[in-house]
């Protein structure tokens, strides 16, 4: 239901009705959940999951981003008014037991699952640190099972003071990681972070935002033809990867405003966007438009669904990435099986074409424009061109394609 109702109100380009719209959405959801006999806050927090399932959650963000430091604050006076000092006094070994068991126990079990996941050890214990502590959720929580006599209120307490006094620990296990990291880690990441001044002179430039193994073609092919990029990532190996070989590369995340600002992304004429996660390629795009909107960002998209979000983010081109790798293969195999590289082109060419025809008359029925940027130049094309390759691919938009 949200997500035509948002979709009617941002066409009528009217900020406070959007932002109207989202306190009826929170409201409402929570004198829902009152009525049906559970707390107000959990009504809330099910609206903020329904709200950042749809595609206009950034700008919802944006827009409550004045109140949320208010009401966050304040959510936090009201934990800290909860906690008793002599139930604290009188019961410290006990609470001292389960915040170390909390913490030491969330910090195992998160560093090894970062570890599975692939990032390094100093990474995934500096991950465990910061997700040791409680979450506020838990007030809320603890608060319903007491009303429905699961909890005594006893137990309650004492829980309120071991979640609250881990949540307080935050900063400190935020500087702990930081300190293992400065001691164990090679890399210094600060020495990796975008300065501004470094980026001074730089003017119709490509940001390349995420240096993987696409980020690092693209890098390539602009070195070669020597135009001017920069290039963020988040990961410490790649950007020192890519400083050894002397190229401008960042520490930092490319859906942040200040970032794309420190590598001059005001001046900057486009941005290959080439993340590896579809989250983050949405963010970067949304950022880059809301912005700066004079950048024409050109993104891969995993699929069709990925690449019709990033298209309503602003995203001028994009380039769903399991179609091409799958044309080419396909071209390969069909040159094994003794089919003449003139008819290979065509029926690679007739398949794509018939593509983009099938999504734009899909997308148009819908009322959505598409740019979906892959196309290959047709035969007569790459003669003229003097092109010796029936398989040239090059990028461009719908209308490209379609000519």
């Amino acid at each position: 239901m949200l997500r035509p109702i948002y979709k009617q109100i941002a066409e009528n380009k009217n900020a406070e009705i959007f932002s109207a719209n989202t306190l009826l959405v929170i409201l409402g959801t929570s004198v829902l959940t009152a009525r049906a006999g559970l707390s107000m806050a959990l009504g809330a927090f099910l609206a903020g999951l329904l709200l950042a399932e749809t595609e206009f959650a950034l700008q919802v963000e944006s827009d409550i981003a004045p109140y949320r430091g208010l009401l966050l604050g304040l959510f936090f006076m009201t934990v800290g008014m909860s906690i008793d000092p002599k139930l604290l006094l009188s019961n410290f070994p006990v609470i001292a037991g389960a915040l170390g068991l909390l913490i030491g126990g969330k910090t195992i079990l998160v560093a090894l699952v970062g570890k599975l996941c692939g990032i390094s050890i100093i990474s995934a214990i500096r991950v465990g640190l910061l997700l040791a502590p409680g979450g506020e959720f838990a007030f809320v929580a603890f608060g319903e099972a007491v009303n429905q006599g699961i909890m005594s209120s006893q137990l309650s307490s004492l829980l309120f003071l071991v979640v609250g006094i881990s949540m307080a620990l935050t900063p400190w296990l935020a500087a702990g990681g930081q300190l293992i990291a400065s001691r164990f880690e090679l890399v210094d990441v600060r020495s990796l972070l975008p300065v501004e001044s470094e980026t001074d002179d730089l003017n119709d430039h490509i940001i390349i935002c995420g240096f993987g193994r696409v980020g690092q073609i693209i890098a390539q092919l602009l070195s070669e033809r020597l135009i001017p990029f920069v290039a963020l990532d988040v990961r410490s190996d790649r950007v020192a990867m890519g400083r050894a070989l002397d190229l401008p590369v960042y520490f930092g995340d490319s859906g942040s405003p200040e970032v794309l600002h420190n590598v001059g992304a005001e001046r900057a004429c486009a941005a290959a966007i080439t993340l590896d996660s579809p989250g983050g390629n949405y963010r970067t795009v949304w950022a880059l438009s809301k912005h700066f909107p004079n950048v024409k960002t050109f993104v891969r998209a995993h699929d069709v669904d990925h690449g019709l979000n990033l298209e309503k983010a602003g995203a001028t081109a994009v380039v769903p990435e399991t179609v091409e790798p799958s044309l080419q293969l396909a071209a390969a195999v069909l040159s094994q099986a003794k089919i003449p590289s003139s008819e290979i082109a065509a029926t690679i060419n007739e398949f794509r074409s018939r593509h983009l025809r099938e999504l734009t008359e899909l997308y148009q029925d819908d009322g959505i424009p598409l740019n979906y940027g892959f196309g290959v130049m047709s035969k007569s094309k790459a003669q003229q061109s003097d092109s010796s390759d029936d398989n040239n691919v090059t990028l461009g938009n719908v209308k490209d394609s379609q000519e």
